[in-house]
Parts: structure tokens; sequence; C-alpha cells
């Protein structure tokens, strides 16, 4: 890993919708493509990007993600976006594949309190929360050395990860094709807004 300059702006965002999106099923680290929404709404990205001064994407390497990912460096002309299995989704064994019902269910409250805020847990067989935020911050310290503005593509539950690491209250589930723009300076990592001005 290269040396990360004194402050780096990446902007961190929600991949576009995936098929499971739709379905309204827990992903997990399963690996569903983009909807044909989801790459409308990455086309979309692209353009709220242009003007962002990005030098280079970074992506988790599940597939929603490296697609919008891929859809947003090609239409800015930049190198391929650089994969990193430490910014793919908090997994769950208990929970992939379920819907919200399903998981309301079997787990009742388990899955709003995860998505406001009021809890860091998840039921069942799935990643421990401190173990998934430290590897979403050795994700964005990877990411940080690519240019001194990254796009960072990943999913709903890293940004969660990143509101926590930023102690930065959470606003409900973030949007796809959406999120926060983060400082690293070194280790510190601050929250500085809407990753595009947006409310």
């Amino acid at each position: 890993m290269g040396v990360v300059p004194t402050t780096v702006q990446l902007i961190v965002v929600r991949h576009g919708q995936s098929t499971w999106n739709a379905d309204g099923r827990w992903a997990g680290q399963a690996d569903p493509p983009l909807s044909r929404l989801g790459r409308r709404q990455a086309a979309e990205l692209a353009q709220r990007c242009r003007d962002a001064g990005i030098g280079a994407v970074s992506c988790s390497d599940l597939s929603p993600a490296r697609e919008t990912a891929a859809i947003v460096a090609k239409a800015l002309g930049l190198a391929e976006p650089a994969e990193s299995a430490d910014l793919r989704e908090r997994w769950s064994r208990t929970l992939a594949g379920l819907t919200g019902t399903e998981i309301e269910t079997a787990f009742p409250g388990a899955l709003t309190a995860w998505r406001d805020g009021t809890s860091t847990a998840l039921p069942g067989d799935s990643e421990p929360l401190e173990l998934f935020s430290s590897r979403v911050q050795r994700g964005l310290k990877s990411a940080a050395v690519l240019a001194p503005v990254v796009l960072v593509v990943a999913h709903a539950g890293v940004l969660r990860a990143v509101a926590e690491l930023t102690a930065t209250a959470t606003a409900g589930r973030p949007l796809n094709a959406d999120g926060r723009r983060i400082a690293l300076a070194g280790d510190q990592l601050t929250d500085d807004g809407p990753a595009f001005g947006s409310v």
C-alpha cells in the first residue's frame, strides 16, 4: 500500500440498484447484477461525477459495485476501477437471500435497527461490526493512494460503517448511486457531507 497524501477526498457511494435490491432481498456478499434501473442510475451517477475532480475509481469486487464503477470510469475516461474485497458488503449467512418481510418475521425489528443506526448488531451468523468496520477502513485507505479525489463504489452497509467510523448520525438507508464525501488524513476519517451536495 502506498503513502496516503495529507488529505484525500473519497466520494463513497452505494452501487446502482441490483436485481436483489429490486426484489427487496438482503444481498450481503451474494453477487446479483445491476437491474436495468441500476444501470441507468450508474449512468446518471457518472454525469454527477463530471465536475467533482475525480481522478480514479475504486470499488468492491462484487458485481453491482463493479458494474456501477465500470460505467462511471468509462464515462469519465478514467482507468478501470481498482477492485477491493475489503469494500464488500457486511456478510450474513443468516440473512442472505431473505426479503425484508422474511427478516422482520424471523427477527422483529433487527433490520430496521441496523438501517436506522439504533443497533450495530445483526442476528445469527453475521460478520461482527468491529471486523467489518476494520476492513472497510482498510479498503478506504487503499483507495486513497489512487488520486487526490477518488470515487469509491461500495454498498449500503459500507456507508453504515463509514458513519460509525466518522461518528456521523445515520439518516436512513443510503440511496442507490448516492452517498457521502469523506476526507481521509492519515488514519482520520471525517464526514464532509452529501456526496454531491444533495439534501
